[in-house]
Protein backbone atom coordinates (compact mmCIF):
# COMPACT_ATOMS: atom_id res chain seq x y z
CA UNK A 1 0.00 0.00 0.00
CA UNK A 2 2.78 1.92 0.61
CA UNK A 3 4.55 1.61 -2.99
CA UNK A 4 0.90 2.32 -4.19
CA UNK A 5 0.82 5.56 -2.43
CA UNK A 6 4.32 6.54 -3.49
CA UNK A 7 3.41 5.76 -7.17
CA UNK A 8 0.71 8.09 -7.15
CA UNK A 9 2.58 10.76 -5.87
CA UNK A 10 5.11 10.85 -8.37
CA UNK A 11 2.55 10.65 -10.91
CA UNK A 12 0.85 13.85 -9.44
CA UNK A 13 4.21 15.71 -9.17
CA UNK A 14 4.87 14.64 -12.56
CA UNK A 15 1.58 16.23 -13.73
CA UNK A 16 2.49 19.61 -11.85
CA UNK A 17 5.71 20.05 -13.55
CA UNK A 18 4.27 19.45 -16.71
CA UNK A 19 1.51 21.76 -16.50
CA UNK A 20 4.08 24.38 -15.35
CA UNK A 21 6.32 24.05 -17.96
CA UNK A 22 3.66 23.71 -20.39
CA UNK A 23 2.25 27.77 -18.96
CA UNK A 24 6.03 28.82 -19.18
CA UNK A 25 6.37 27.99 -22.38
CA UNK A 26 2.92 29.27 -23.22
CA UNK A 27 3.86 32.73 -21.33
CA UNK A 28 7.03 33.11 -23.10
CA UNK A 29 5.33 32.20 -26.81
CA UNK A 30 2.86 35.53 -25.57
CA UNK A 31 5.77 37.28 -24.65
CA UNK A 32 7.46 36.79 -27.61
CA UNK A 33 4.24 37.57 -29.58
CA UNK A 34 3.88 40.89 -27.98
CA UNK A 35 7.50 41.64 -28.61
CA UNK A 36 7.05 41.17 -32.15
CA UNK A 37 4.63 43.18 -31.99
CA UNK A 38 5.41 45.96 -30.73
CA UNK A 39 9.16 45.51 -32.87
CA UNK A 40 7.08 45.70 -35.83
CA UNK A 41 5.22 48.51 -35.00
CA UNK A 42 8.56 50.39 -34.23
CA UNK A 43 9.82 49.70 -37.78
CA UNK A 44 6.88 50.81 -39.48
CA UNK A 45 6.32 53.93 -36.78
CA UNK A 46 10.26 55.00 -36.29
CA UNK A 47 13.03 52.80 -38.39
CA UNK A 48 10.97 53.23 -41.85
CA UNK A 49 10.26 56.83 -41.99
CA UNK A 50 13.85 57.80 -40.50
CA UNK A 51 15.52 55.69 -42.87
CA UNK A 52 13.13 57.54 -45.51
CA UNK A 53 14.03 61.19 -44.00
CA UNK A 54 17.85 59.86 -44.33
CA UNK A 55 17.68 58.95 -47.90
CA UNK A 56 15.48 61.72 -48.65
CA UNK A 57 17.87 64.35 -47.38
CA UNK A 58 20.52 62.61 -48.68
CA UNK A 59 19.86 61.96 -51.94
CA UNK A 60 16.96 64.13 -53.10
CA UNK A 61 16.93 67.07 -51.28
CA UNK A 62 18.14 70.35 -52.78
CA UNK A 63 19.89 73.38 -51.25
CA UNK A 64 18.32 76.10 -50.94
CA UNK A 65 19.62 79.83 -50.75
CA UNK A 66 18.22 83.07 -48.50
CA UNK A 67 18.61 86.51 -49.56
CA UNK A 68 16.82 89.04 -46.58
CA UNK A 69 16.21 92.71 -45.93
CA UNK A 70 14.20 94.72 -43.54
CA UNK A 71 12.16 97.76 -44.29
CA UNK A 72 10.09 100.60 -42.50
CA UNK A 73 7.67 102.79 -44.15
CA UNK A 74 7.98 106.39 -42.70
CA UNK A 75 5.59 109.21 -42.70
CA UNK A 76 7.58 112.19 -44.12
CA UNK A 77 7.47 115.92 -43.31
CA UNK A 78 8.41 115.98 -39.12
CA UNK A 79 11.56 116.74 -37.79
CA UNK A 80 12.59 113.71 -36.33
CA UNK A 81 12.90 110.32 -37.12
CA UNK A 82 11.96 108.99 -33.61
CA UNK A 83 13.02 105.53 -32.75
CA UNK A 84 14.45 104.39 -35.88
CA UNK A 85 16.66 107.25 -35.60
CA UNK A 86 19.81 105.09 -35.30
CA UNK A 87 19.27 102.10 -37.26
CA UNK A 88 20.45 103.04 -40.03
CA UNK A 89 21.99 106.43 -42.26
CA UNK A 90 19.91 105.87 -45.12
CA UNK A 91 16.90 107.58 -42.79
CA UNK A 92 16.34 110.64 -43.97
CA UNK A 93 15.87 113.59 -40.82
CA UNK A 94 12.77 114.83 -42.62
CA UNK A 95 11.19 111.26 -41.79
CA UNK A 96 8.87 111.03 -39.31
CA UNK A 97 7.54 107.54 -37.05
CA UNK A 98 7.01 104.23 -38.90
CA UNK A 99 3.22 103.59 -39.96
CA UNK A 100 1.88 100.65 -38.86
CA UNK A 101 -1.22 100.17 -41.14
CA UNK A 102 1.08 100.93 -44.25
CA UNK A 103 3.26 98.46 -43.41
CA UNK A 104 0.92 95.93 -43.26
CA UNK A 105 -0.60 96.79 -46.74
CA UNK A 106 2.64 96.37 -47.47
CA UNK A 107 3.34 93.00 -46.13
CA UNK A 108 0.39 91.60 -47.77
CA UNK A 109 1.49 92.91 -51.23
CA UNK A 110 5.04 91.23 -50.88
CA UNK A 111 3.14 87.90 -50.37
CA UNK A 112 0.39 88.62 -53.08
CA UNK A 113 -0.49 87.22 -56.27
CA UNK A 114 0.14 90.63 -57.76
CA UNK A 115 4.22 90.47 -56.66
CA UNK A 116 4.03 86.97 -57.90
CA UNK A 117 2.95 88.18 -61.27
CA UNK A 118 5.71 90.79 -61.24
CA UNK A 119 8.16 87.70 -60.80
CA UNK A 120 6.91 85.74 -62.89
CA UNK A 121 7.15 88.69 -65.81
CA UNK A 122 10.56 89.82 -65.00
CA UNK A 123 12.52 86.82 -63.66
CA UNK A 124 10.71 83.76 -64.90
CA UNK A 125 10.10 82.68 -61.23
CA UNK A 126 8.28 79.57 -61.51
CA UNK A 127 10.59 78.67 -64.34
CA UNK A 128 13.42 78.85 -61.88
CA UNK A 129 11.96 76.22 -59.39
CA UNK A 130 10.36 73.96 -62.23
CA UNK A 131 14.00 73.45 -63.89
CA UNK A 132 14.78 71.24 -61.05
CA UNK A 133 13.25 68.04 -60.76
CA UNK A 134 15.37 66.15 -57.94
CA UNK A 135 13.35 67.36 -54.90
CA UNK A 136 9.34 66.41 -55.36
CA UNK A 137 8.47 69.26 -52.33
CA UNK A 138 10.12 71.99 -54.04
CA UNK A 139 8.90 71.33 -57.39
CA UNK A 140 5.93 73.18 -59.12
CA UNK A 141 4.96 72.27 -62.29
CA UNK A 142 4.18 75.06 -65.17
CA UNK A 143 0.63 73.99 -65.67
CA UNK A 144 -0.28 74.38 -62.02
CA UNK A 145 -3.33 76.12 -60.59
CA UNK A 146 -2.97 79.66 -59.50
CA UNK A 147 -4.25 78.95 -56.08
CA UNK A 148 -1.62 76.16 -55.67
CA UNK A 149 1.53 78.33 -57.36
CA UNK A 150 0.50 80.91 -54.57
CA UNK A 151 0.63 78.95 -51.46
CA UNK A 152 4.48 77.94 -53.00
CA UNK A 153 5.16 81.35 -53.57
CA UNK A 154 4.38 81.32 -49.86
CA UNK A 155 6.25 78.99 -48.48
CA UNK A 156 9.72 80.34 -50.66
CA UNK A 157 8.75 84.28 -49.84
CA UNK A 158 8.20 85.45 -46.15
CA UNK A 159 7.39 88.65 -44.94
CA UNK A 160 7.18 89.18 -40.86
CA UNK A 161 6.05 92.36 -39.26
CA UNK A 162 7.66 93.15 -35.75
CA UNK A 163 5.54 94.89 -33.50
CA UNK A 164 8.23 96.14 -31.11
CA UNK A 165 10.21 97.77 -33.80
CA UNK A 166 8.36 98.37 -36.78
CA UNK A 167 10.39 96.24 -39.09
CA UNK A 168 9.07 94.07 -42.17
CA UNK A 169 11.44 91.26 -42.38
CA UNK A 170 10.96 89.58 -46.16
CA UNK A 171 13.11 87.33 -46.62
CA UNK A 172 13.35 84.96 -50.20
CA UNK A 173 14.11 80.90 -50.64
CA UNK A 174 15.91 80.22 -53.76
CA UNK A 175 18.19 77.59 -55.67
CA UNK A 176 20.69 79.69 -56.44
CA UNK A 177 22.45 83.06 -54.61
CA UNK A 178 22.45 85.13 -57.50
CA UNK A 179 18.66 84.40 -58.19
CA UNK A 180 17.71 84.75 -54.07
CA UNK A 181 19.51 88.23 -54.41
CA UNK A 182 18.02 89.45 -57.66
CA UNK A 183 14.54 88.39 -56.53
CA UNK A 184 14.53 90.46 -53.48
CA UNK A 185 16.09 93.30 -55.39
CA UNK A 186 13.15 93.26 -57.49
CA UNK A 187 10.54 93.07 -54.23
CA UNK A 188 11.78 96.00 -52.68
CA UNK A 189 11.67 98.13 -56.44
CA UNK A 190 7.88 96.66 -56.81
CA UNK A 191 7.33 97.52 -52.65
CA UNK A 192 7.90 101.23 -53.56
CA UNK A 193 6.28 101.99 -56.60
CA UNK A 194 3.02 100.21 -54.67
CA UNK A 195 3.88 102.54 -51.53
CA UNK A 196 3.98 105.59 -54.09
CA UNK A 197 0.84 104.31 -56.18
CA UNK A 198 -0.59 104.06 -52.04
CA UNK A 199 0.76 107.75 -51.38
CA UNK A 200 -0.51 108.94 -54.53
CA UNK A 201 -3.84 107.42 -54.35
CA UNK A 202 -4.04 108.95 -50.69
CA UNK A 203 -2.75 112.58 -51.82
CA UNK A 204 -5.42 112.27 -54.52
CA UNK A 205 -8.16 111.99 -52.12
CA UNK A 206 -7.39 114.72 -50.04
CA UNK A 207 -7.01 116.76 -53.33
CA UNK A 208 -10.15 115.77 -54.62
CA UNK A 209 -11.81 116.49 -51.39
CA UNK A 210 -9.85 120.18 -51.02
CA UNK A 211 -11.13 121.16 -54.04
CA UNK A 212 -14.72 120.28 -53.27
CA UNK A 213 -14.39 122.66 -49.54
CA UNK A 214 -12.95 124.88 -51.89
CA UNK A 215 -15.48 125.36 -54.68
CA UNK A 216 -18.40 124.95 -51.36
CA UNK A 217 -16.49 127.67 -49.66
CA UNK A 218 -16.43 129.64 -52.45
CA UNK A 219 -19.61 129.73 -53.20
CA UNK A 220 -21.14 130.20 -49.83
CA UNK A 221 -18.63 133.28 -49.48
CA UNK A 222 -20.47 134.49 -52.80
CA UNK A 223 -23.89 134.06 -51.65
CA UNK A 224 -23.12 135.41 -47.97
CA UNK A 225 -21.35 138.80 -50.15
CA UNK A 226 -24.46 138.95 -52.24
CA UNK A 227 -26.89 139.14 -48.99
CA UNK A 228 -24.87 141.72 -47.45
CA UNK A 229 -25.12 143.63 -50.35
CA UNK A 230 -28.77 143.63 -51.44
CA UNK A 231 -29.48 143.75 -47.70
CA UNK A 232 -27.67 147.76 -48.24
CA UNK A 233 -28.91 148.30 -51.03
CA UNK A 234 -32.77 147.79 -49.86
CA UNK A 235 -32.26 149.83 -46.72
CA UNK A 236 -29.99 152.85 -48.18
CA UNK A 237 -27.54 151.93 -45.11
CA UNK A 238 -23.64 150.99 -45.38
CA UNK A 239 -23.72 149.95 -42.21
CA UNK A 240 -27.15 149.69 -40.55
CA UNK A 241 -24.87 148.74 -36.91
CA UNK A 242 -22.94 152.08 -37.50
CA UNK A 243 -26.19 153.97 -37.96
CA UNK A 244 -28.26 152.59 -34.94
CA UNK A 245 -25.21 152.85 -32.56
CA UNK A 246 -24.89 156.80 -34.12
CA UNK A 247 -29.02 157.58 -33.65
CA UNK A 248 -28.18 155.99 -30.09
CA UNK A 249 -25.63 158.00 -29.43
CA UNK A 250 -27.83 161.01 -30.81
CA UNK A 251 -30.64 160.34 -28.16
CA UNK A 252 -27.88 160.19 -25.58
CA UNK A 253 -26.91 163.54 -26.42
CA UNK A 254 -30.58 165.07 -27.28
CA UNK A 255 -31.34 163.12 -23.17
CA UNK A 256 -28.39 165.16 -21.64
CA UNK A 257 -29.67 168.57 -23.05
CA UNK A 258 -33.02 167.94 -21.60
CA UNK A 259 -31.48 167.16 -18.63
CA UNK A 260 -29.95 170.31 -18.71
CA UNK A 261 -32.99 172.07 -19.90
CA UNK A 262 -34.68 170.80 -17.09
CA UNK A 263 -32.19 171.77 -14.71
CA UNK A 264 -32.24 175.44 -16.26
CA UNK A 265 -35.98 176.13 -16.05
CA UNK A 266 -36.10 174.90 -12.41
CA UNK A 267 -33.89 177.55 -11.99
CA UNK A 268 -35.48 179.97 -13.62
CA UNK A 269 -38.87 178.56 -11.68
CA UNK A 270 -37.30 179.28 -8.84
CA UNK A 271 -36.69 183.39 -9.65
CA UNK A 272 -39.87 183.70 -12.04
CA UNK A 273 -43.44 183.63 -12.50
CA UNK A 274 -44.32 180.48 -15.07
CA UNK A 275 -46.02 183.24 -17.30
CA UNK A 276 -42.57 185.19 -18.05
CA UNK A 277 -41.40 185.20 -21.66
CA UNK A 278 -37.84 183.31 -19.90
CA UNK A 279 -39.70 179.94 -18.29
CA UNK A 280 -41.79 179.55 -21.43
CA UNK A 281 -39.42 179.57 -23.79
CA UNK A 282 -37.44 177.53 -21.72
CA UNK A 283 -40.72 175.03 -21.46
CA UNK A 284 -40.85 175.55 -25.23
CA UNK A 285 -37.51 174.05 -25.49
CA UNK A 286 -37.61 171.21 -23.33
CA UNK A 287 -41.05 170.04 -25.14
CA UNK A 288 -38.82 170.12 -28.39
CA UNK A 289 -36.63 167.87 -27.07
CA UNK A 290 -38.52 165.53 -26.45
CA UNK A 291 -39.97 165.70 -29.96
CA UNK A 292 -36.83 165.15 -31.06
CA UNK A 293 -36.12 162.48 -28.64
CA UNK A 294 -39.64 160.47 -29.24
CA UNK A 295 -39.10 160.77 -32.65
CA UNK A 296 -35.63 159.61 -32.71
CA UNK A 297 -36.22 156.58 -30.63
CA UNK A 298 -39.33 155.52 -32.95
CA UNK A 299 -36.80 155.41 -35.71
CA UNK A 300 -34.60 153.36 -33.64
CA UNK A 301 -36.92 151.00 -32.10
CA UNK A 302 -38.98 148.27 -33.50
CA UNK A 303 -42.43 150.52 -33.03
CA UNK A 304 -42.10 152.29 -36.30
CA UNK A 305 -45.23 151.51 -38.26
CA UNK A 306 -42.63 151.35 -41.13
CA UNK A 307 -41.24 148.01 -40.24
CA UNK A 308 -38.07 149.22 -40.81
CA UNK A 309 -36.80 149.99 -37.22
CA UNK A 310 -32.78 150.41 -37.15
CA UNK A 311 -32.52 148.31 -34.43
CA UNK A 312 -34.03 145.41 -36.46
CA UNK A 313 -32.07 146.39 -39.23
CA UNK A 314 -28.86 146.46 -37.55
CA UNK A 315 -29.79 142.90 -35.96
CA UNK A 316 -30.66 141.68 -39.81
CA UNK A 317 -27.31 143.34 -40.80
CA UNK A 318 -25.34 141.68 -37.97
CA UNK A 319 -26.64 138.17 -38.74
CA UNK A 320 -25.77 138.90 -42.31
CA UNK A 321 -22.22 140.11 -41.56
CA UNK A 322 -21.63 137.33 -39.23
CA UNK A 323 -22.45 134.93 -41.29
CA UNK A 324 -20.22 136.82 -44.28
CA UNK A 325 -17.23 136.76 -41.74
CA UNK A 326 -18.00 132.89 -41.13
CA UNK A 327 -17.51 132.23 -44.88
CA UNK A 328 -14.63 134.19 -45.37
CA UNK A 329 -12.80 132.14 -42.77
CA UNK A 330 -14.08 128.86 -43.87
CA UNK A 331 -12.87 130.24 -47.71
CA UNK A 332 -9.63 131.66 -46.33
CA UNK A 333 -8.82 128.11 -44.86
CA UNK A 334 -10.09 126.03 -47.52
CA UNK A 335 -7.83 127.73 -50.03
CA UNK A 336 -4.89 127.01 -47.17
CA UNK A 337 -5.92 123.33 -47.21
CA UNK A 338 -6.55 123.43 -51.55
CA UNK A 339 -2.84 124.98 -51.57
CA UNK A 340 -1.02 122.42 -49.05
CA UNK A 341 -3.02 119.07 -50.78
CA UNK A 342 -1.33 120.26 -54.09
CA UNK A 343 2.23 121.06 -52.40
CA UNK A 344 2.16 117.75 -51.04
CA UNK A 345 0.97 115.67 -53.71
CA UNK A 346 4.18 116.95 -55.56
CA UNK A 347 6.44 115.44 -53.04
CA UNK A 348 6.60 111.75 -51.27
CA UNK A 349 4.55 111.39 -48.21
CA UNK A 350 5.51 108.11 -47.44
CA UNK A 351 8.99 106.14 -47.97
CA UNK A 352 10.02 103.05 -47.58
CA UNK A 353 13.46 102.59 -46.15
CA UNK A 354 16.00 99.92 -46.99
CA UNK A 355 16.92 99.91 -43.00
CA UNK A 356 19.14 96.16 -43.77
CA UNK A 357 19.98 95.82 -47.60
CA UNK A 358 19.26 92.63 -49.42
CA UNK A 359 22.51 89.87 -48.71
CA UNK A 360 23.91 87.69 -51.16
CA UNK A 361 24.01 83.88 -49.76
CA UNK A 362 27.32 82.36 -49.86
CA UNK A 363 26.37 78.74 -47.72
CA UNK A 364 22.62 77.40 -48.26
CA UNK A 365 20.51 77.85 -44.94
CA UNK A 366 17.75 75.01 -45.74
CA UNK A 367 17.54 72.35 -45.71
CA UNK A 368 18.88 71.76 -42.33
CA UNK A 369 19.30 68.57 -42.57
CA UNK A 370 20.97 67.48 -39.19
CA UNK A 371 17.98 69.07 -37.43
CA UNK A 372 14.82 68.05 -39.59
CA UNK A 373 16.63 64.23 -38.93
CA UNK A 374 16.84 65.15 -35.20
CA UNK A 375 13.38 66.45 -34.97
CA UNK A 376 11.99 63.92 -37.12
CA UNK A 377 13.41 61.15 -35.22
CA UNK A 378 12.11 62.71 -31.54
CA UNK A 379 8.58 62.88 -33.27
CA UNK A 380 8.73 59.71 -34.32
CA UNK A 381 9.74 58.45 -31.49
CA UNK A 382 6.82 60.23 -29.02
CA UNK A 383 4.54 58.96 -31.86
CA UNK A 384 5.40 55.48 -31.15
CA UNK A 385 5.52 55.81 -27.12
CA UNK A 386 1.78 57.51 -27.58
CA UNK A 387 0.72 54.17 -30.06
CA UNK A 388 2.26 51.70 -27.84
CA UNK A 389 1.02 52.86 -24.39
CA UNK A 390 -2.21 52.81 -26.38
CA UNK A 391 -2.01 49.40 -27.55
CA UNK A 392 -0.95 48.34 -23.93
CA UNK A 393 -3.60 49.77 -22.31
CA UNK A 394 -6.04 48.05 -24.79
CA UNK A 395 -4.02 44.64 -24.42
CA UNK A 396 -4.55 45.04 -20.53
CA UNK A 397 -8.02 45.81 -20.92
CA UNK A 398 -8.58 42.50 -22.90
CA UNK A 399 -7.34 40.91 -20.39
Amino acid sequence: MTSHYTMASGLLVTDMRSRCAWAGVLEYSMALKQLFRFERLSWCMVVLPTIAAVLYYAVLSVDRYVSSAQIVVLQAGTDSVGKFAGLAPAVAVGAGPALRSETLYLREHIVSNDMLAVLEDKLQWRAHFAAQRRDPLIWINHDDARERTLRFYRRMVRAHYDETTGLLTVTVQALTPAFAEKTMHVILKESERFMDRLSQALVHAQVVFAQSELKHSRHRYDQGRQALVAFQSLHGLLDGQAVAESRASIINLLETDRAKAYATLNTLRGALDDNTPQVQQQQRRIQALDRQIHAEKTILSSESPKGDALNVIADQYRDLRHELQMAEEGYKAATIAASTARIEAGRKIRSLIVVVSPNTPEEPLYPARLHDLFTIFVCLLLAYGVVRFVVAAVEDHRD
